[in-house]
């Protein structure tokens, strides 16, 4: 029982003056048998505590060795962080420009269709979720609808492969939208939306761009299939955008699109 109360003597045997302590429990020790003993008993990993508080007077020229090594080594994370960051990010972008290529080269090939990108920082080209299947090889697309009710109403439908891309389709999926997941409340604008239900009662605008927007006007009055034949040789930028009025309507729709050209 002396032993083990003589500071001189080991922790762990009580028997051996000591020779070791451990950097991270303090424990006093005499020998490697003693220090492995100490760790399993213990569960520790022998490692000193970082961040564990130390007051001045206790410090040693150990501890403050060990803390401007602990500090040279949160600067070289920081840095290796930084420098992945910056790989990510390039890496990333270089993935976004090659998914764009293979799109643009699709659209050409299927109906001389031009899609034009905006900077990354843009909020258009942030919401853009067009993307294209290599397996597949089909381009899936973000489609933006605008219902023409007095205003425009805005719909987004995305991730429709090329054959979705109907007419028929699109309504189908914006009445399901109505009757299941709109948080319309206002039931005289829910009932007029339920209108555009058939595709003979329909008309369709879209914006043009560059040489057709001269040749066609700003907004021309297209008929189509699928995406790719409303698109077929125009141009649009980041992903498509539908004017959609009743036909009864359609007068109206070209006069709020007119002075919205003119306040433009």
């Amino acid at each position: 029982m002396e032993s083990s109360k003589d500071p001189k003597k080991s922790s762990i045997c009580y028997k051996n003056p000591i020779k070791y302590t451990c950097p991270r429990c303090s424990i006093r020790t005499c020998s490697l048998s003693c220090c492995l003993t100490h760790k399993k008993t213990l569960n520790c990993n022998g490692q000193r505590d970082k961040t564990s508080f130390k007051s001045l007077n206790k410090m040693n020229d150990l501890d403050l060795l060990s803390d401007y090594r602990f500090l040279e080594e949160i600067n070289r994370q920081i840095e290796t962080s930084k420098r992945n960051e910056l790989g990510n990010k390039k890496k990333s972008f270089n993935e976004l420009k090659y998914f764009q290529k293979l799109i643009q080269n699709k659209l050409k090939i299927l109906g001389s269709i031009q899609i034009l990108y905006l900077p990354r920082f843009s909020t258009k080209h942030k919401q853009n979720q067009m993307w294209f299947d290599k397996k597949t090889n089909d381009i899936f697309w973000h489609i933006e609808c605008q219902f023409f009710i007095n205003t425009f109403y805005k719909w987004t439908i995305t991730n429709l492969s090329t054959n979705e891309t109907t007419l028929l389709n699109i309504l189908k999926k914006f009445h399901n939208y109505l009757n299941e997941t709109s948080n319309i409340n206002d039931e005289l604008i829910l009932l007029k939306l339920k209108n555009f239900s058939h595709e003979q009662q329909i008309c369709i605008y879209i914006e043009n761009f560059g040489q057709k927007r001269k040749q066609f006007g700003k907004y021309e009055k297209r008929s189509f299939n699928t995406i790719i034949d409303l698109f077929h040789e125009r141009i649009f930028i980041e992903y498509p955008i539908l004017f959609i009025s009743l036909i009864n309507d359609e007068n109206n729709m070209k006069e709020y699109l007119y002075k919205k050209t003119i306040s433009n």
